[in-house]
């Protein structure tokens, strides 16, 4: 049994019935490049043999890609192995986690005997002092999208250089701006970046991310990362995903205009609340608890959305929604519309 405060989205598995829209998870909502289910269907013969210990071929196209040094990088198997590794690195260590934010970084942290304690978003500002120990955010963060400005968080590493900052970047393309410090590694020897490639290209299955770091802080982390943990097929992509970026300016324009006008939509219901953010996904506090709410939307509606109400700081009446098609969308309102005229409170 999955403990409560560690569930997160795209849990249609656990239902009888087909899932029609899935709001749940923040992926591109376009879906996987047909292209690349062509290509990996090809690369499976490829599986026969191991894959590439460390994901080396994988590492120096990626150290191509962010004009870094190929051991400022490490391949893992998504961005949790990288969590959970660090975690590892660092064990017993303290850990200051913003809040809310992605649950794994607390259960990686609790895993590994860290001595944890949080903090609001408002705790980030220009003069910030922290103490030592790692601190995890995550920026745009999930599940909140709100977005810290490169110039602050650089200024913030370089004033703290006995804190090591964890910055997991995600879904720094599903941004407008361009808030990435991945440049900055170089500069910074109490920096580590995580990075998907999976979130942008709609392919959280294959599981493919990798952080970046100085040597120092890379070696100490690599000791702890089991061998052959990126299959080949994951290897594989990443590299053709490296090649064929799916989230083109144009189209993420048009996304944050839908998801806008699906923000606005929602605040029409009655009691909804949709909280900006600066990605397509959003939270929206509800007049229903958010438990049942998501029952019946998947079990009447086959709709999928995510319950945040496990999320630290957030309410039994919080939930996350990614944007999908208008249509799509327009299929969440009439469905949210019917169930609270029927039902003002759940």
């Amino acid at each position: 049994m999955i403990r409560n405060e560690f569930r997160h989205g795209d849990d249609g598995y656990r239902y009888n019935r087909e899932v029609i829209a899935d709001f749940s998870t923040n992926t591109w909502y376009l879906g996987p490049d047909p292209e690349l289910i062509r290509f990996l269907q090809e690369a499976m013969p490829r599986i026969h043999k191991y894959p590439e210990l460390l994901g080396e071929s994988f590492t120096c196209q990626l150290a191509d890609h962010h004009q870094l040094a190929h051991d400022q990088i490490l391949v893992t198997n998504g961005t949790t192995e990288a969590i959970f590794l660090i975690a590892q690195a660092y064990m017993g260590d303290s850990s200051r986690i913003i809040t809310p934010t992605f649950s794994e970084y607390e259960h990686a942290c609790g895993v590994y005997g860290h001595r944890v304690s949080f903090c609001g978003s408002n705790f980030i500002a220009p003069k910030l002092t922290t103490p030592e120990g790692l601190f995890w955010m995550c920026n745009p963060n999930n599940p909140t999208g709100q977005v810290f400005k490169r110039d602050l968080l650089r200024k913030i590493v370089k004033d703290n250089p006995q804190t090591i900052f964890i910055i997991d970047e995600a879904y720094s393309d599903f941004c407008l701006e361009d808030i990435s410090l991945v440049p900055d590694i170089p500069q910074f020897r109490n920096l580590i970046i995580l990075k998907s490639l999976t979130k942008n290209h709609c392919l959280p299955g294959l599981r493919v991310g990798y952080l970046m770091a100085h040597q120092m802080i890379r070696q100490k982390i690599a000791a702890f990362r089991p061998p052959w943990s990126v299959n080949t097929l994951a290897q594989v992509a990443g590299e053709q995903l490296l090649k064929y970026p799916r989230i083109k300016p144009e189209l993420l324009l048009e996304h944050h205009a839908i998801a806008r006008s699906f923000q606005a939509e929602m605040a029409t219901i009655p009691g909804f609340e949709a909280q900006p953010s600066s990605t397509g996904f959003f939270l929206a506090k509800t007049p229903h608890n958010a438990a049942e709410l998501k029952e019946t939307l998947v079990n009447e509606y086959g709709l999928l959305i995510r319950d945040a109400s496990n999320f630290k700081t957030l309410s039994p009446n919080h939930i996350r929604l990614a944007t999908l098609s208008r249509h799509k969308n327009d299929l969440l309102i009439k469905a949210l519309k019917e169930i609270t005229q029927s039902a003002p409170v759940i």
